[in-house]
Formats: structure tokens, sequence, C-alpha cells
């Protein structure tokens, strides 16, 4: 079935995180961030895919920690295991789509 997820500004004192959908498969999140907020660099062992739905944010990646500028209708991929987090450098949504979902994949122990 069909669903539709309006976008709206949801900001508070922290990054808001919000779930817009999830499946078998992967899971949508959106994250709202005023000016100077930000999602710490970390590590997902899935895909990324963010898109900037509005603003204009400051994406580092990489080991390195190489800083991108991506503003509204920008979309920047990231590899399972790849360092990633971002700042909003104003008002900002972000919409995350990440697959597979972490709590479905399988573990090998070898």
């Amino acid at each position: 079935m069909s669903a539709v997820k309006k976008l709206e500004e949801k900001f508070g004192e922290k990054p808001i995180v919000e779930m817009v959908y999830q499946d078998e498969n992967a899971k949508v999140v959106r994250f709202y961030l005023r000016n100077g907020q930000e999602v710490k660099p970390h590590t997902s062992p899935s895909s990324v895919f963010i898109t900037v739905l509005k603003g204009k944010l400051a994406f580092v990646s990489g080991k390195q920690g190489e800083e991108e500028i991506l503003c509204a209708g920008d979309t920047i991929f990231y590899e399972p295991k790849e360092l990633h987090g971002f700042k909003a450098l104003e008002d900002s949504v972000v919409e995350a789509v990440i697959t597979p979902r972490p709590d479905k994949m399988k573990v090998s122990l070898g």
C-alpha cells in the first residue's frame, strides 16, 4: 500500500530523528537540524543514501574526514562501514535510505 509523508519542520534543541518508513529490506529516516546542530561521524553496516530536502549541510566522509557541502536537492552515497556524518550550516532536513536494514542483516562468524 502506498503512503504519503509530507515534509514538515520539526526542529528542536537537539537534532530530531523521525522514522518515515521501514520494511524487510530498508528503512527511511528524516533528520531535522537547526543551524549548527550535527550528527557526529559514525559508520553503518549498510549502504546509506542521504538526500538534502531543505537547507545546506557539511557532510563528512571517509577515513580522512573529507568535507563536502550539499544543498537542497543534492544526494550523497556511503558504502557499508564508511565513516559519515553531517553538520547543518542552516536549518536543514535530510532523508536517509538505509539498506539493507542493519537489524535484518545476517552476521557471519567466519
